[in-house]
């Protein structure tokens, strides 16, 4: 028989979990109850027979579900490369695809357009011109941030698949194609589609990459009308509308999506999985070349054109002016405070989610959990951030409050990332040791401290992640910036905007080594010395 989790003793100690969900869970409630009370119902029915809304949503439904079917088919077959394969440097390419994740945006599409740009390296090199302003710019941009991503969360299916069933295949003389049949394809059609509906509800809520490669109205999305009626009309109910909108249309596709996906089960497996070689052939080898070269030519590039300024006699000027050292330590006073928020609001996520697995109708509770610390995916983080002004402004705190408007959305932003990182492996330790720690006493901060060697790489991943995301934001920040909150995606939109470009460039080397420098130091001081044999 399970033991009661109604319990007053559990519940005192669940009391700071709780904590942290419900001022999560009342802080949006009470953001979305502002943005509401600013709003007209009456002219919806204007707003809805208005053409370019239309075409608008049409664009932003099309790119993303491009983007998500681009990233995905090159994803699969480089997951099964790296999967199969023993390289040299595949430890590098698998922390050059977790990088390129959280890359800042707008440092990538400098990247991006030094090397697809019409002066840029394919051009001056090849003579090919690329028409990178539009939907190809957008998929190109969408693809580099996103492939990666996918290839590690296919990873990670790859990882549900029992030893024994390698073993097996081997044994057979199973060829590449048969294995990926019979062997990988049931686990990895279990990941697809809740990779596929996250890629899809980042692309279609994408803000920077719109704005930078859009090349205009005729490519723009529901974020950049969301950011243009706000920052420019200050319309806040034609940007409550088009919100509503949005997390309407990710609520359906998720819904239709997940209705449709085979249920995915956590491995509950004391072992890591072995993954034995099968039959080699020239034609897999070919597959697997092919594919490594088309990952690689898609994400080294840019990453290659973003340092290639370093060299130059404007960087060290541009890293010893005022407005830059200003700009960093913005950024710095952001990014810290919101990874260690975005991380704790984790932790308070995994360790409700995790008690409540198999106790009764209390198991139901984990999806559900996940779903809530997931669901600001679904909302756009410009207007989350102006309901939270408006509220924090009807309590009578003014503009003074934008510095914690920022770090609060970016915390909240990164939190799908931090939960995606932190609750595979706190559901893991609960299924192995719940009877062993409940028969010994163990709770809380004694719990955490034996866990703590199991799980410090994960969190050391959550917070080097939360970092980035929070260093490289600049859509709320751009709505909220002033001289005196000016962070460096910012300053480097600023200067690219005013055509200083050569100096942009520079503050874009200087924000990617940044990035860089702090999420080694996480991964490290945090995470510990990485294991050999991983």
């Amino acid at each position: 028989m399970p033991i009661r989790f109604s319990t007053l003793r559990q519940g005192v100690r669940l009391f700071p979990a709780l904590f942290g969900v419900l001022v999560f869970t009342l802080v949006g409630a009470a953001s979305l109850a502002a943005l509401l009370h600013h709003m007209d119902l009456t002219q919806w029915w204007g707003y809805l027979q208005d053409s370019y809304l239309w075409r608008i949503i049409r664009f932003s439904l099309w790119q993303a579900l491009l983007s998500s079917v681009l990233s995905l088919l090159i994803a699969v077959p480089v997951a099964s490369c790296l999967s199969h394969r023993e390289f040299r440097g595949k430890h590098l390419l698998l922390q050059l695809f977790a990088v390129s994740m959280v890359v800042p945006t707008i440092v990538a599409i400098l990247g991006i357009v030094v090397v697809y740009g019409r002066s840029g390296w394919l051009t001056s090199s090849f003579g090919i011109s690329v028409p990178l302003y539009g939907l190809l710019g957008i998929l190109l941009a969408h693809v580099f941030f996103n492939m990666p991503l996918a290839v590690r969360l296919l990873i990670q299916g790859y990882g549900l698949i029992p030893s024994a069933q390698w073993r097996l295949a081997s044994q057979l003389g199973f060829s590449r194609g048969t294995s990926f049949r019979l062997i990988e394809w049931p686990y990895l059609k279990k990941v697809l589609p809740g990779a596929f509906v996250l890629i899809f509800m980042l692309c279609f809520s994408s803000f920077s990459v719109v704005l930078s490669l859009g090349g205009g109205p005729k490519s723009s999305s529901l974020e950049v009308a969301i950011y243009q009626a706000l920052r420019f009309e200050f319309d806040l109910d034609k940007a409550s509308f088009l919100s509503l909108l949005q997390v309407a249309i990710c609520t359906l596709v998720a819904i239709l999506i997940y209705k449709v996906a085979p249920k995915n089960q956590q491995d509950v497996s004391l072992l890591k999985a072995q993954c034995y070689f099968v039959k080699d052939s020239v034609v897999a080898r070919c597959f697997d070349i092919t594919a490594m070269l088309l990952a690689l030519l898609l994400v080294l590039p840019p990453f290659l054109a973003i340092f290639d300024p370093i060299f130059s006699s404007q960087f060290l000027p541009t890293l010893l002016a005022s407005a830059t050292q200003k700009a960093m330590w913005v950024s710095l006073s952001i990014a810290l405070p919101a990874a260690a928020l975005s991380v704790l609001l984790g932790g308070c996520f995994g360790v409700l989610a995790r008690t409540a697995m198999g106790r009764g109708w209390w198991g139901l509770l984990p999806s559900k959990i996940e779903h809530l610390g997931n669901i600001i995916l679904m909302v756009p983080g410009l207007v989350f951030a102006t309901g939270l002004f408006l509220w924090l402004r009807s309590l009578g705190f003014g503009f003074q409050s934008s510095y914690w408007v920022v770090v609060w959305v970016n915390a909240v932003m990164a939190l799908p990332f931090v939960l995606r990182v932190l609750m595979p492996v706190l559901y893991q330790q609960e299924k192995r040791y719940r009877n062993l720690y409940s028969s010994l006493g163990i709770y809380g901060w004694s719990r955490l401290l034996i866990e703590w060697p199991l799980i410090r790489k994960s969190v050391a991943q959550a917070i080097g992640y939360a970092l980035l995301l929070s260093l490289g934001d600049m859509g709320v920040i751009a709505l909220f910036g002033s001289q005196g909150l000016v962070s460096l995606p910012l300053y480097l939109f600023q200067l690219v905007g005013s055509y200083r470009l050569e100096e942009g460039a520079c503050v874009a080397v200087i924000l990617i080594s940044l990035c860089l420098i702090l999420f080694y130091l996480a991964t490290r001081i945090i995470g510990g010395k990485p294991d050999v044999r991983d």
